[in-house]
């Protein structure tokens, strides 16, 4: 049974000048103030009020709506998750067809890529596995195999997501070991605002307090740990651990933790974003490589919100907008919004008692769809790793290092896309393929490169497959294959590979649309 408790905020002796409000007795050791008033704050705080004992812990959440709003992204007001962990995560129990009804949400069998690999080319990058092993061979060496013998195969093509996705199908994955369906892993679209306020009531619900008001200072000690922070009403919320959730400003972590600028690697620094009235959506997001950036295709129910990135340097807001305004064809753009951002991570996002989330944290450049699953996982590593006292040195120090490979393996996922582009004659692209990288991910290439293998560390964010499908697509290949294939007819691997499609063929016949799931969903939730 989930305990689900946390004593009301009460009034305490004030300090001279100042109002003073907490939310536990002096006795308890874990009063966790959160700052922000966007996704990442109510996400943690229902995360928090949902897993804590009430005798032990209580959560205040500072909302000032000037900071970390519409979901902590400057994407639009939408964003994407990646496939769940098939671990599972101890941060919230999220009720997946009850999220997507609430917030007129999408399932996502994967993203399609165009005018990355080249200008006019255009591929699939699938959620969940690919293909079937062979006895002793994997999928890709059965495909490489193949291939040194004339044959032409592409790795999407045995996909049951990628079929799907084309066909705007849509089931959730089976559970059954050897399903078909068990190999199609899917996403979610969601609207940040609707989900924002969807964790917000969950979070009052299990009674978390929200003071509204604006941020003013913050209270420390002699070496730096937070004692309280102060709104302009001089409220003072006073606690032992505090969370950071203000976005990009990270109001509370930028005085005291250094930030890792990737812009030579992730070069985007600003985006337009509108919405457009669209159809039914299909399962699957879109990113149309352009002159200087790339667009994103996110579909919800009803519309689709589009958000152009690009380098502010290589051009202009207006060519930017021309961009944006193709993208929506026919469609009238609604909800314009222009912002920048910068991708880059904090060096150490516990600081002393301050921990930051989201935004606040990190940001990735959305290619890859990883930041709502990186904050996810952050709130999951903090339950993991909550301590018992303000003081938490070796918390911090494993949090930050779990926080740290997640992130730059995120980075290098979405880096890769700009590195391998093959577009030709273009300045920007040009500098991209010209960039050096980081030396995981240079270990990384040059090992599949070598023999096909995929070195997955800890804290991947992405499947092997993924990694597999985006060295195939932008044109590496592997100089060698496993040998053990050579002792293989030809014909047999390829009537192997023949039955693996048509398995995923006739079970693509069962599923229903993505449509059809769509409405199932939302006529349930008006019964409900």
């Amino acid at each position: 049974m989930r305990i689900s408790y946390v004593e009301s905020a009460r009034i305490t002796a004030a300090q001279p000048g100042e109002s003073s409000v907490t939310r536990a007795s002096a006795a308890h050791l874990n009063r966790i103030v959160i700052l922000g008033s966007g996704l990442s704050a109510w996400m943690s705080a229902a995360a928090l009020a949902e897993a804590l004992p009430q005798d032990k812990h209580a959560v205040t959440v500072l909302d000032d709506d000037t900071l970390g709003g519409d979901g902590d992204t400057p994407f639009g007001i939408a964003d994407a998750t990646l496939p769940q962990d098939e671990s599972g995560h101890i941060a919230l129990d999220l009720d997946e067809d009850g999220l997507v009804a609430a917030c007129g949400g999408a399932f996502s069998l994967g993203i399609a890529l165009s005018g990355w690999a080249a200008a006019d080319s255009a591929y699939f990058h699938p959620f969940g596995s690919i293909g079937a092993n062979f006895g002793p061979l994997t999928f890709q060496q059965v495909v490489m195999r193949l291939r040194s013998a004339g044959k032409t195969l592409r790795f999407s093509n045995y996909s049951l997501a990628a079929l799907a996705a084309q066909a705007a199908r849509f089931d959730r994955s089976g559970t059954s070991v050897g399903s078909v369906l068990s190999t199609c892993r899917h996403g979610l679209h969601l609207d940040c605002r609707k989900l924002s306020a969807t964790m917000r009531a969950r979070a009052e619900a299990a009674g978390v307090a929200r003071i509204r008001g604006r941020y003013a200072h913050a209270v420390r000690d002699a070496g730096g740990s937070l004692l309280a922070l102060i709104a302009e009403d001089r409220q003072r919320i006073e606690g032992e651990l505090f969370l950071d959730c203000s976005g990009p400003d990270a109001r509370l972590a930028a005085e005291g933790a250094a930030w890792q600028d990737w812009s030579d690697w992730l070069p985007c620094d600003r985006v337009l974003s509108a919405t457009v009235e669209t159809g039914a959506p299909p399962p699957y997001s879109h990113a149309e490589a352009h002159s200087a950036g790339w667009t994103r295709h996110l579909p919800l129910q009803g519309k689709t919100v589009l958000a152009t990135c690009y380098r502010s340097d290589a051009i202009s807001d207006s060519q930017a907008r021309e961009h944006l305004r193709a993208a929506a064809g026919n469609g009238e753009l609604g909800d314009e919004r222009a912002a920048r951002f910068r991708s880059g991570r904090r060096e150490r996002p516990w600081e002393h008692n301050c921990i930051a989330l989201g935004a606040a944290a990190a940001f990735i450049d959305p290619v890859g769809m990883s930041n709502l699953h990186i904050l996810r996982a952050g709130i999951d590593r903090l339950l993991h790793l909550l301590p018992g006292a303000a003081t938490a040195t070796a918390e911090a120090r494993e949090y930050n290092r779990q926080t740290a490979l997640q992130l730059d393996h995120a980075r290098d996922f979405a880096m890769l896309h700009y590195k391998l582009n093959g577009r030709r004659g273009e300045p920007f692209w040009d500098a991209c393929r010209g960039m050096s990288i980081p030396d995981s991910l240079d270990y990384r290439q040059k090992l599949y490169e070598a023999r096909g293998r995929v070195v997955l560390y800890d804290e991947e964010p992405f499947e092997e497959a993924s990694w597999i499908n985006l060295f195939d697509e932008h044109g590496i290949k592997p100089r060698h294959y496993n040998p053990i294939a050579d002792g293989i007819r030809a014909s047999e691997l390829q009537s192997f590979v023949d039955r693996v499609r048509a398995v995923m063929i006739t079970e693509l016949g069962k599923m229903p649309t993505h449509a059809d799931y769509l409405s199932g969903l939302t006529e349930s939730s008006k019964d409900g």
